[in-house]
């Protein structure tokens, strides 16, 4: 007997990048399982917050940002995932989203491979997974022994909706970067904000990336592409949180409890854009040390290969890397390998003998051991989130 074909509505209206990856991830689902059909309006995938009752769809996939959505789908009594985190997970309401304590650990690596020593977080910490992002970039922070600036992000006008849709109070957000000291790295909760951080250092004076290196979340082109400079994202690994989003509804559609705890994500790659295309150093044999690591880290090269390339001996050279970075070159190879096998892990399909030898390993063994040591986890695990 063939399985039910369950209908499904996807309250994810396409306004971004991210959104848009989001709806492919269901539909690929749909496409290699057979188990849902995607209910259309119109021609888009996509059913309005005032028609889901006439539709009567069996379960719902939905961008639901407010407690007062989550409480009209536990009124309509059918079964539902929710790809948002703006308010508190509940452990009665499934979710799927990114891991964004991760996307924070990311924000603040990428921000200190660039050499910077002071940082800044911005954001508009009522939202949930805001607040994660933050912890996370303050504990990759705390691990070096270093902290950040807060600074919260406050609307001229509470209008319903998407928060793209509010109008951030520039002249407040201005008055708080005006007091970050000079280099600083910023992390951003969000695209819309990095962007808005952008447009007050124009007005304050300050260059970016030279005075102020900038960095958002979800890489929505539209945004990164647009503002001058471009801006550095993390991606969301978008397609694969609409597929697991999927794929547990239909077990809850057969009758399965929500998970009790939220699926989480590992998010996609940093895209690297001018607004943080900065190294801090005042050491320019260390800053091209640094710069010929990431060019080369996914070959098995070695600190050998690295003094072969500078003009000073080995023992300065060490000297003087430890002594402007705060580790050893053959530290910087492993990190420079790490976060490049971590973005194949969750870019791309290779297999993880593949990605070993793309991240300069020559054993396979050697790569999962040498990545558990730095991430906790085997490739395997990391890339299943």
């Amino acid at each position: 007997m063939a399985s039910k074909l369950f209908r499904v509505a996807l309250v994810v209206f396409p306004s971004s990048d991210n959104l848009v990856r989001m709806i492919r991830g269901v539909m690929q689902y749909a496409a290699e399982t057979s188990q849902i059909q995607i209910i259309k309006q119109a021609a888009i995938p996509y059913v309005p917050w005032d028609q889901l009752a006439e539709f009567q769809p069996d379960g719902i996939i939905a961008f639901a940002e407010t407690q007062t959505r989550i409480n009209f789908l536990r009124e309509l009594r059918i079964p539902f995932v929710n790809v948002t985190m703006h308010v508190d997970p509940l452990p009665d309401v499934a979710v799927v989203h990114s891991d964004n304590l991760e996307i924070g650990r990311r924000l603040a690596d990428h921000l200190q491979s660039l050499g910077l020593k002071q940082f800044a977080f911005v954001g508009h910490f009522d939202w949930y997974h805001n607040r994660q992002r933050r912890d996370g970039f303050l504990q990759q922070l705390s691990a070096s022994g270093q902290n950040a600036s807060i600074l919260e992000v406050a609307f001229e006008s509470d209008l319903p909706g998407d928060f793209t849709h509010r109008r951030i109070d520039q002249a407040h957000l201005q008055q708080q970067i005006a007091k970050l000291p000079e280099p600083c790295g910023v992390a951003t909760c969000h695209d819309e904000f990095a962007h808005e951080v952008v447009e007050c250092c124009k007005n304050l004076g300050r260059s970016v990336p030279f005075s102020v290196s900038v960095v958002g979340v979800n890489n929505y082109r539209l945004i990164c592409e647009t503002t001058m400079p471009p801006l550095s994202s993390i991606a969301q690994n978008s397609e694969r949180l609409g597929y697991l989003a999927a794929e547990n509804l239909v077990r809850m559609m057969n009758g399965e409890a929500p998970p009790a705890e939220p699926v989480l994500v590992p998010p996609g790659q940093m895209i690297v854009r001018r607004s943080s295309e900065f190294l801090a150093l005042d050491d320019m044999e260390v800053s091209t040390a640094i710069e010929f690591i990431r060019s080369h880290c996914s070959r098995p090269i070695t600190v050998t290969d690295i003094v072969d390339n500078a003009t000073m001996s080995r023992k300065s050279l060490e000297k003087r890397f430890k002594s402007v970075v705060g580790h050893s070159i053959a530290h910087e190879i492993r990190l420079s390998r790490m976060r490049h096998a971590q973005h194949l892990l969750t870019s791309t399909t290779l297999s993880i003998v593949d990605v070993a030898v793309r991240s300069g390993f020559d054993s396979t063994s050697g790569f999962i051991r040498a990545f558990r040591e730095h991430t906790g986890v085997t490739p395997a695990e990391y890339r299943s989130g």
